[in-house]
Order: C-alpha cells, then sequence, then structure tokens
C-alpha cells in the first residue's frame, strides 16, 4: 500500500496497514536548524530525512507578480524590520526566530482605491503562472504514489488580514462591505481560473483551504459574517472542486471553531485541520461523537508535550487512540514544532505513531 492508497482510506474508514504519519503543520526553521546539528542530514526535504508520508502539492501559483518590493526600515541585532515581497506589509521579525512575524506595521489595502491600484498583480497570466512542462508536471503528480493535495493559499481571511491588517480588515466588514465583496469576488474568480487546469488533468484527493479563522475561545468572525460574505463565493469553489470528484474538503484552521463547524457541513466542508485542543468543544473525540463521521480531522496532539519527553507523547497519543481505530483521522502536532524540541523526542514521537497497530 503506497502512500496514497493509504491516505485514501484512512479518509474513507477503510483498513489500512498502518496510519499516515504526517505533518500538516510546517516546520519552525529554527528547529530544523537544531536537530542538523544533532544529526539530521541537511540538503534533504525535512519529510524524507525524517521518513514520513507526505503531500504532493498541486503548483498552484497564487504569489502576487510582479512581487512588491523589498525594503529594510530598521535592523539591529535583535530585529528587523521590513517590507514583505507577498503582500508589501510593513513587518516586523525576531532574528531568533526568523520565518515568524512578530508584529505588522502597516498594509498596502486601506480602501477601495487602494485595492484597485495592487489588484493587477494578481492577474492570470498562464504563459507565466502555470509551469512550461505542464503535462509532464502532471503525469509526475499522478504517477507519485503520494496523495495530492490542491492548496488555496491564501483563502479569504488570510488575504484580508495580510492585505488589511487584522483591526482593519474586521471594521471593513461593518464599514466598507463592498470592498471586501469586491476582493472575495475577484480572488475566488482568480482561484477559480488558476486550478481549473489542474482539476481536468490532476486527481485530487484533498482541497485545503487554508484560512486561520479562530482563536482559543472562538471564530474572529461571527457566522452570520461567513454566511454574507464566504459562502456566495466559496460555494461556487467547493462546486466546481466536488464536480471533479474531490472528496475530502479541508478547512485549515487552528483555535475554536465549534460554533462555525454546522455551517461549514452544511456547505460541502467535510474536513479540519489542524485541531487544536485549546477547548473542551475542539478534542477531537468530542468533535467526533458531535459530527459523526462526516467530519474528518487531523491533528490533536499538542505540540507542548514533544519538549517533555516520550511519556507526555504517549500519554496525548493515547488518549486519541478511539480516533485513531476509527478512522477519518490522522494524529498529527496542532502547530509549528518549536526548537525546544529535541530530535530525539521528534523521532520518538514519529516511532509512537508508526508504531500503532490497526
Amino acid at each position: 500500500m503506497n502512500q496514497r492508497e493509504r491516505f485514501q482510506k484512512i479518509m474513507d474508514y477503510q483498513p489500512v496497514d498502518r496510519i499516515p504519519v504526517m505533518a500538516v503543520e510546517p516546520f519552525e526553521k529554527t528547529a530544523v536548524s537544531r536537530w542538523v546539528k544533532e544529526g539530521l542530514e541537511p540538503g534533504v526535504p525535512l519529510e524524507d530525512a525524517l521518513g514520513m508520508d507526505k503531500f504532493i502539492k498541486v503548483p498552484v501559483g497564487l504569489a502576487p507578480i510582479p512581487r512588491f518590493e523589498h525594503k529594510v526600515f530598521y535592523e539591529d541585532e535583535d530585529c528587523i524590520i521590513e517590507s514583505d515581497t507577498t503582500y508589501g506589509a510593513k513587518v516586523k521579525k525576531m532574528k531568533i526566530a526568523p520565518s515568524m512575524y512578530y508584529g505588522y506595521l502597516d498594509h498596502q489595502v486601506k480602501t477601495m482605491d487602494d485595492w484597485k491600484r495592487i489588484k493587477h498583480r494578481y492577474e492570470v497570466k498562464p504563459e507565466i503562472r502555470f509551469p512550461k512542462n505542464l503535462d509532464s508536471v502532471v503525469r509526475q503528480i499522478n504517477n507519485s504514489g503520494k496523495p495530492v493535495e490542491l492548496e488555496i493559499f491564501p483563502h479569504f481571511f488570510r488575504l484580508g488580514f495580510y492585505l488589511m491588517g487584522m483591526e482593519r480588515f474586521m471594521l471593513a466588514f461593518y464599514d466598507q462591505p463592498e470592498l471586501i465583496h469586491e476582493m472575495f469576488s475577484f480572488w475566488n474568480d482568480f482561484t477559480l481560473a488558476m486550478i481549473k487546469p489542474y482539476l481536468s488533468s490532476v486527481n485530487i484527493d484533498i482541497l485545503v483551504l487554508m484560512e486561520d479563522l479562530a482563536y482559543n475561545n472562538a471564530p474572529h468572525i461571527s457566522p452570520d459574517i461567513y454566511k454574507e460574505f464566504w459562502l456566495p463565493y466559496q460555494d461556487i469553489l467547493i462546486q466546481e472542486v466536488k464536480e471533479h470528484n474531490v472528496k475530502n474538503i479541508c478547512l485549515w484552521t487552528a483555535g475554536d471553531i465549534d460554533i462555525m463547524i454546522p455551517m461549514l457541513m452544511d456547505h460541502g466542508v467535510n474536513c479540519i485541520w489542524p485541531i487544536e485542543r485549546c477547548s473542551p468543544n475542539m478534542d477531537p473525540l468530542v468533535l467526533r461523537q458531535k459530527y459523526g463521521k462526516e467530519l474528518k480531522m487531523s491533528g490533536g496532539i499538542p505540540k507542548s508535550c514533544l519538549p517533555l519527553g516520550p511519556k507526555a507523547i504517549d500519554a496525548e497519543i493515547d488518549k486519541l487512540m478511539p480516533l485513531i481505530l476509527e478512522g477519518g483521522f490522522i494524529p498529527a502536532l496542532d502547530d509549528m514544532v518549536s526548537p525546544e524540541v529535541p530530535l530525539d523526542y521528534y523521532k520518538y514521537y514519529l516511532k509512537k505513531l508508526y508504531s500503532i497497530k490497526i
């Protein structure tokens, strides 16, 4: 059984030889740097070096063309303030964690005129947005033996947050609703145009809408806001994807999203990850009891257990065993691995997952 067959079967509640052992969160660069010092083979894709399963991703290019200009506004021994080339935001980074932002200081979009000024960067230009050897890329994906992921990054929430900033974006639903509708409608059309060539030629196992809609206690937006601003456009996207036999439609978000789940499921979303046990609502066992097998999941293992060592890792995975054995669930970390985690502890975590008999 190859990785793709294993993923398909576990998501369909069918018997498998073992569970998929995957990361649904990226790896923190500082953790990887530590692991290389501790013996991880450098220059090798991380999942390959660690013997993990992994997705092969459809190369959908949603980045701006041209990118925004890079500028450095301030730098000292601890931090740097610079412009992000993908969204044009002015951001603060700490040098101890260069892949993370520690503050958004300014953004590109404040008004409709600002959006009209920059949206040409997201036009469909087949000659530069699609691989020149598209047929070869498609064959490689279809023949890879790995589960195929169609990732929409950013989706609507991340698009607004990155281009406008959280406070301005949240207020715009009330102060500038026409701007939000214009942005979401445009982005949906752009996304559809970019994925259609792949929908007709690639066998896709999962669509992942890359959001981050919630924090520890609740979603950032209300169900009513989601219904008014997301669904008129997202429904079109999901319907198109489902017509091409994509069985798994996943919302990527941490936090407590429970209040939104019934509406999400009514509109085609049947998977959520990375499940973060930030509240009693978001215990994966509770979610399965509440929503049944129609809701598939991944995550559920708090990253905080890894620095504590084998006993803590065993305890957290053992809690999830009823769900792991039932299927429709892939146990995985709920966040990026922190640099406090020794390579030996991460390898133990992987070994524990591989040892599960189902």
